[in-house]
């Protein structure tokens, strides 16, 4: 509201200040400077320093008439342009020189003539100059050139250097030419990244053309660098029509509304530099040096990049001005239309006064309406917390007694020894347990609901996701042998009780641990690396979130299923808890049918990836396109694993001691992760991988069977013959014989 109070004032304003300007002028000769300004080329970023600085003409004391002129890229129109405004007598002139050499001499004359020079952007090869006013063309080079090694030590991952290319133009104009020193310094001081370089003439199908011929040569490309964001898109639509757009990161300078910001946006270009415009702060230069006011000779505008993770704001940020900068334009073209067709000179005093006036009283008004919703908004963000801290401790303080009373009751009411008026009795009290659950969940419902986002809706309930989880259950649980290991799940609680509970509900079929807080946790699934965790949430020391994410994030336990009780039951909190790595997540009071359902279903999953590692050969010496497609921890211990023992198999003495050293890890912990990934102890594996690399050996070499069984690490090439036809059902002569 009151941002909406503050654009209806600014309107106004400006609709005084035209009323002004009009009433108080009659003739262009009312202007008291006049600047000329020499453009080098046109375009888009141009266009917005035109469009300021004409805006500009009537926001200070002192209105000035501004006559822009455009080179278009070529330096001999540029230099009869620059004499044509000398001639014309400007007052002052701004140019940006499309060459560094050639416009020294008008800049040279125009100093001769009395007339001040503003260089803008762009610099010339002489020192007559007034003033310097433009972006750092060295900052925006080295700023592109961290960032591009940033994503190259971030984000690329490879077996060779890392490519980056930066397309420039022909280096004659000053800031291709600083561009190019920032960039290709950063580049030097990193010899980790390969840094090559090609000059075009600046132009989007320049850009396009040397990057086609770049990719079509098969060069490799990880970064490229254009000088401008048009010559970027260039680069990005190459890449795109042979397909190798998302392999690489397009940078560029500008970060223009509608083209580099859009641009980011829509993730064609990694990141773009705002190369700073600013055409008032040129106007307001001029007039300092015109009235003889102090002022600086080098004046570099700031600026900052544009990343995916800031355009946003960039973007809404940049709207906002140029939709303020139009607004502007169209006043200042309203003016120039109809300079002395209102009022006196004193009817204007007076409307300015009162404007004035009404502005002040505005802005008082909205100050004090901004300060109003500040404080509302604090307080209600103050109460809103303490609510949710209340409801939060209240939520897990009713749901944990609550499991505990009616989990055991269901117990003692599936028993069929009991007499009538015992079970008549602990159906009564399960009954009124029931009905104090189902009234702390409409409670804490309605509190959830009342802080609900209009528009948001749960589409699936906890009860509808239990219920999934049952039926799943029922299809994953694990059939065992009596003969087969039990498997091991790990209980983490602080509640004494509810650890007893689950030790009970689990203990007839899995072999439990225990620990009390989130810390010891941690460390037992280390050392014993279970099948399975079941955590509370709110725990002291680490908690149930914090641990899941460590256990997740740490390869000796990323591949451990982690289940999390909880009392908080919003769908946000549930979001958080599986965004930590959660594979389920259960509400208190629950139902232990659901959570064995949960259990059984994991570990069933675990046990058909084990089973798909082992068909698969994950431990193949080959690299197959199921080991290619795994991107977790799991894969990155496992490819560990695999190249310590490709490091040491031709040791026939080699000891698990010797790859757990190897990998970090102790003896029993490297067992355990191995046998939980594969279903093989690490003597098998590593029996495996050596005849398999025995089998390659045997049909691709001519070397005897008695120097392979020597090579992957067998004693006596006795004991490698029979290993080999368990294996492959034949001796290793005949798979010689066959290839022979």
């Amino acid at each position: 509201m009151a941002k909406s109070i503050l654009n209806k004032i600014m309107i106004f304003m400006m609709a005084i200040l035209a009323i002004a300007i009009a009433t108080g002028c009659t003739s262009h000769e009312y202007y008291k400077y006049k600047i000329g300004v020499s453009q080098c080329v046109g375009g888009r970023w141009r266009d917005k320093v035109n469009n300021e600085m004409l805006s500009a003409q009537h926001l200070y004391d002192t209105d000035v008439k501004v006559c822009i002129t455009n080179a278009d890229n070529n330096t001999q129109v540029q230099i009869q342009q620059v004499d044509s405004l000398i001639d014309a007598g400007m007052d002052l002139i701004v140019v940006s020189p499309n060459e560094y050499k050639p416009l020294a001499q008008c800049i040279e004359r125009a100093k001769q003539k009395g007339i001040p020079v503003i260089l803008f952007e762009r610099k010339a090869a002489t020192n007559d100059y007034t003033a310097f006013i433009g972006g750092d063309n060295v900052e925006a080079g080295r700023v592109m050139g961290n960032y591009a090694v940033q994503l190259c030590n971030d984000s690329i991952r490879l077996q060779r250097k890392p490519v980056v290319l930066e397309i420039t133009g022909h280096l004659v104009m000053s800031p291709d030419r600083e561009r190019y020193e920032g960039f290709s310094g950063v580049m030097k001081k990193h010899p980790e990244v390969d840094f090559r370089h090609i000059e075009t003439d600046w132009t989007k199908e320049a850009a396009y053309a040397a990057t086609k011929k770049w990719l079509q040569e098969n060069k490799p490309l990880d970064v490229v660098f254009c000088q401008n964001d048009l010559a970027s898109l260039g680069a990005y639509k190459a890449a795109r029509e042979l397909r190798k757009e998302k392999d690489i990161y397009f940078l560029g300078i500008d970060a223009l509304p509608g083209e580099g910001i859009d641009a980011v946006q829509q993730g064609q270009l990694a990141a773009s530099y705002i190369y700073p415009t600013h055409g008032e702060e040129i106007i307001a230069l001029a007039l300092k040096i015109l009235e003889g006011k102090p002022y600086k000779r080098s004046n570099v505008l700031k600026s900052t990049m544009v990343t995916p993770q800031n355009v946003d704001e960039i973007a809404l940020y940049a709207q906002s001005l140029a939709q303020q900068s139009n607004y502007l334009v169209t006043i200042q073209n309203k003016l120039e239309n109809y300079l002395g067709l209102y009022h006196t000179q004193r009817t204007l005093l007076a409307v300015t006064l009162a404007a004035a006036v009404l502005l002040l009283i505005a802005v008082l008004l909205v100050w004090r309406a901004i300060v109003a919703t500040r404080r509302a908004n604090r307080k209600y963000k103050a109460l809103s917390k303490e609510q949710k801290i209340f409801y939060t401790n209240a939520s897990h303080q009713l749901r944990t007694p609550l499991t505990l009373i009616i989990g055991p009751l269901r117990q003692l009411l599936a028993n069929n020894k009991l007499n009538q008026d015992d079970r008549n009795a602990l159906g009564m009290v399960e009954r009124n347990a029931t009905q104090l659950q189902q009234l702390v969940t409409n409670v804490l419902q309605f509190h959830q609901d009342v802080q609900q986002q209009p528009g948001e809706e749960n589409t699936i309930t906890p009860q509808e996701k239990s219920h999934r989880a049952v039926q799943d259950g029922r299809h994953d649980i694990i059939v065992r042998d009596q003969g087969d290991e039990l498997a091991s799940v790990l209980i983490i609680d602080d509640n004494d009780d509810m650890r007893q509970y689950l030790r009970t509900l689990l203990l007839d079929d899995y072999y439990v641990l225990e620990a009390s807080d989130g810390q010891s946790g941690l460390k037992l699934a280390r050392e014993a690396i279970p099948d399975l965790v079941v955590s509370d949430v709110m725990m002291p020391v680490i908690d149930g979130l914090t641990l899941c994410r460590k256990l997740k994030s740490d390869s000796l336990t990323s591949h451990i299923p982690v289940i999390l009780l909880t009392a908080r039951s919003t769908v946000q909190q549930q979001a958080e808890g599986l965004g930590q790595g959660a594979d389920a997540y259960l509400t208190k009071p629950f139902s232990a049918e659901v959570l064995m359902a949960h259990i059984s279903s994991l570990l069933a999953n675990r046990k058909r990836l084990k089973d798909f590692y082992a068909s698969n050969e994950m431990m193949s010496l080959t690299d197959n396109a199921a080991a290619r497609g795994l991107t977790t921890p799991d894969k990155k211990f496992m490819d560990a694993l695999r190249d310590a023992i490709v490091k040491n198999m031709g040791n026939s003495k080699l000891k698990m001691d010797d790859l757990g050293i190897d990998m970090g890890i102790s003896r029993v912990q490297l067992y355990r992760k191995v046998k939980a990934l594969t279903g093989l102890s690490p003597v098998e594996l590593l029996r495996e991988m050596r005849l398999q690399r025995a089998n390659k050996l045997l049909k691709t070499t001519g070397k005897t069977v008695s120097e392979v069984a020597y090579e992957v690490g067998f004693g006596t090439p006795g004991y490698f013959s029979s290993c080999f036809k368990k294996q492959y059902g034949k001796y290793p002569t005949e798979i010689r014989d066959e290839n022979s």
